[in-house]
């Protein structure tokens, strides 16, 4: 029983057992072969099924580079273990040895999100519809069970392939939340990226009220998501370079659609994120009403958005260098303490930025 506390894949979890492959090594199944991206704690390589010749990615994470004291291996292993959605990354099964964990995953070959778009050297309303009409989906299916993805942002949507009619995927749950409250209420944790945070996380971070509700918390993220999308910049983007003040625009809803692109946006996807981005909680859209909005349930303008695109090349070029992608996790009675012993926002995630 000790073995399995002080290990950090603490057998996946609730759900570990479900994926959990115990019929032999990882070797006597699969074949390897490239790298296809590394981490802090591991390496992410291509793997061909011995059995069917089907090709997979496993993620490899080596266990003693995890504190022991940290969930979060376990957290992500139980949900993965729980998703099975076409707009989210799937977990085909999983090996436990005694010092690495192996995670045989979807093999997504479309890249991200953005950087899809550029490379396609088009871009439309219509296309933005269905792309958020997937991670809405996706999201509004990990709600549905009870989970809190906490790190919407562009870097963590994926395409299953390089086909025109690719679908958009939801990656990396490695803050993600199972939640005790499926409504998501009652959540202290500060976690996230800041330019995609919601505000009342930010009140939590400075103490302003103690808990928050994650759920509506991803509504919020995923306006934003939607706001980038549509324009091709951030809807903080004047604070980019100073985190105060970019908190400070966050708390006061300091955003607008005043720049040259949205004149070719409708007014029902304006009111879209309107709706998701709405400071108060009690009035915030939630992402199954976000499905149900009249922008997302009908076709919306093919028109050409020239201005959006060549934002968009920009900010995957610029914008996601610029710092931005900072990530913190800790709970809010460490995070304010540690405010007023070392004068910094954020505590870097022991996990560190290590997306699929």
């Amino acid at each position: 029983m000790d073995d399995i506390r002080l290990d950090p894949a603490g057998s996946g979890g609730e759900f570990g057992h479900v994926k959990l492959n115990k019929k032999g090594s990882f070797k006597d199944f699969y074949k390897v072969g490239s790298i296809l991206g590394e981490g802090a704690f591991g390496v992410v390589r291509l793997v061909t099924c011995k059995s069917d010749h089907s090709k997979w990615a496993v993620k490899v994470i080596d266990k003693r580079k995890v504190d022991p004291g940290d969930h979060s291996l376990q957290t992500e292993i139980d949900i993965l273990c729980r998703v099975k959605q076409p707009n989210c990354i799937c977990l085909r099964e999983w090996f436990d040895e005694p010092t690495r964990v192996l995670l045989v995953m979807e093999l997504v070959t479309g890249g991200t999100l953005l950087d899809h778009i550029v490379n396609s050297g088009h871009f439309n309303e219509e296309v933005g519809r269905k792309i958020f009409r997937d991670l809405a989906t996706g999201l509004e299916y990990l709600h549905a069970h009870g989970i809190a993805h906490r790190d919407l942002k562009p870097e963590n949507f994926m395409l299953s392939s390089k086909s025109p009619d690719a679908s958009v995927k939801l990656a990396d749950y490695g803050l993600s939340k199972i939640l005790v409250d499926p409504a998501g209420g009652n959540e202290r944790t500060v976690c996230g990226t800041p330019s995609y945070v919601a505000p009342e996380i930010l009140r939590c971070m400075t103490g302003k009220e103690e808990t928050y509700n994650a759920i509506a918390a991803d509504a919020w993220s995923l306006g934003v998501n939607l706001f980038i999308i549509l324009s091709g910049y951030p809807p903080f983007w004047r604070h980019k370079t100073n985190q105060k003040k970019l908190f400070d625009a966050i708390g006061r809803n300091d955003w607008s659609f005043d720049q040259t692109c949205w004149k070719d946006i409708s007014v029902d996807a304006k009111k879209m994120i309107k709706d998701l981005m709405e400071p108060d909680v009690e009035k915030r859209y939630t992402v199954k009403q976000a499905l149900q909005h009249k922008w997302c349930a009908e076709t919306a303008s093919e028109k050409a958005l020239p201005e959006t695109l060549a934002n968009l090349s920009e900010f995957t070029h610029r914008f996601k260098k610029a710092g931005l992608a900072v990530l913190f996790k800790t709970r809010l009675t460490r995070l304010v303490t540690g405010l007023k012993n070392t004068g910094k926002r954020f505590i870097k995630s022991p996990r560190g930025d290590d997306d699929l």
